[in-house]
C-alpha cells in the first residue's frame, strides 16, 4: 500500500504524472477516510454492563454514541411516573434487545473487547431475564371482596348516661 510519501517520492521521480498523483492522492485520503479506527472503537463489555444496569436511563447509549436513542429513553423514564410506570417497561425491553443485538457503536465501528466474553454476557442476561420471568407469577390466588359482617360495638360503648 503507498503512503504519501512514497506517493510523492515517485511523482517527483517522474514514475507517475500529476493526475495520476492527485488521482492516487485522492484514493489514499478517501481510504485513511474509510478505515475503521479501533482507537474510537467502544467497549462492549461495557456498553453491555451499562445497558443491563443503567439501561432504562440510556447510558449505555450515550456511551455508544446513539444521542437521539439515548435521549428518548432517558425521557421515557422521567415522565414514567406520570404514565402509571408503562414507558419504564417500554425502556427495559428496549435496553434489554439493545444488550442482545447491538453490536456497532453510533460511527458504525464494531464493539472492543472479547467476542466471547460479550457473548457469554449475552447468555447470562438472557438466563437471568428467564429466571426472573420464570419466578414472577401472577396473582393466582383468589380474594375475597365480600364485605365483613357489621361488628356490634362493646356493651359499655353503647350504654349512654
Amino acid at each position: 500500500m503507498l503512503d504519501a510519501e512514497k506517493l510523492k517520492q515517485l511523482k517527483d521521480d517522474g514514475h507517475i504524472t500529476e493526475e495520476e498523483y492527485i488521482d492516487e492522492k485522492k484514493r489514499l485520503a478517501a481510504q485513511l477516510l474509510k478505515r475503521e479506527d479501533p482507537a474510537h472503537a467502544k467497549n462492549g463489555i461495557i456498553y453491555i454492563l451499562l445497558g443491563w444496569f443503567l439501561g432504562t436511563l440510556g447510558l449505555h447509549n450515550f456511551y455508544a454514541g446513539y444521542w437521539g436513542r439515548a435521549l428518548v429513553q432517558l425521557t421515557l423514564t422521567v415522565i414514567a411516573p406520570w404514565f402509571l410506570y408503562i414507558p419504564l417497561l417500554i425502556t427495559a425491553a428496549w435496553a434489554f434487545g439493545d444488550i442482545l443485538f447491538v453490536n456497532k457503536g453510533a460511527h458504525h465501528i464494531p464493539f472492543a473487547g472479547s467476542r466471547k466474553f460479550i457473548l457469554l454476557l449475552r447468555i447470562l442476561a438472557v438466563i437471568v431475564f428467564g429466571i426472573v420471568l420464570a419466578r414472577s407469577t401472577l396473582i393466582t390466588e383468589e380474594v375475597d371482596f365480600t364485605m365483613p359482617e357489621t361488628v356490634e360495638a362493646p356493651a359499655e360503648l353503647t350504654e349512654t348516661e
